[in-house]
């Protein structure tokens, strides 16, 4: 069974709202969620069994990853930790944008509408969602790893 990039970045796409995304060129919105799947694979590779190097497929003109002792639950599992990772990649940039930063260091008053409680919102988004995606994988791992690999 073979997963695309095209289902993973469909379950990314439907989790957020990127008005910013949709401006962009087909060239350069593609680029930019590429960048994001790619980051997401880095980081799950390590805990998953599978082979997550990608191959491009000619026939459908896009990546997939071959995984042949995959059931249809763990392919979906599978989509669904990995686009969670990519929220985390999406959301990152937001984190150290520099307009927020320059003005959470710079305001006095911290009401509840200031830029500084903007970047506390974004660090908690953030923080969140990645504690999120950690907690998928770690349940992955756990679900689907081998426990004869640990030095106990």
């Amino acid at each position: 069974m073979s997963i695309k990039y095209e289902d993973i970045i469909e379950a990314f796409l439907s989790k957020i709202t990127e008005f910013e995304l949709l401006q962009l060129s087909d060239e350069d919105r593609e680029s930019i969620i590429e960048g994001y799947l790619k980051r997401a694979i880095v980081a799950f590779k390590n805990v998953s069994n599978h082979n997550l190097s990608p191959i491009y497929d000619d026939d459908i003109k896009d990546y997939i990853f071959e995984l042949p002792d995959i059931t249809e639950p763990d392919k979906d599992e599978l989509i669904e930790i990995i686009s969670e990772g990519m929220i985390v990649q999406w959301l990152k940039p937001y984190v150290y944008k520099q307009e927020i930063l320059e003005n959470a260091l710079s305001t006095a008053d911290f009401s509840t509408y200031s830029p500084a409680e903007l970047l506390n919102r974004v660090r908690e988004t953030y923080t969140n969602a990645q504690k999120n995606y950690t907690q998928m994988f770690r349940e992955y791992s756990y679900n689907h790893g081998d426990l004869t690999r640990l030095h106990l």
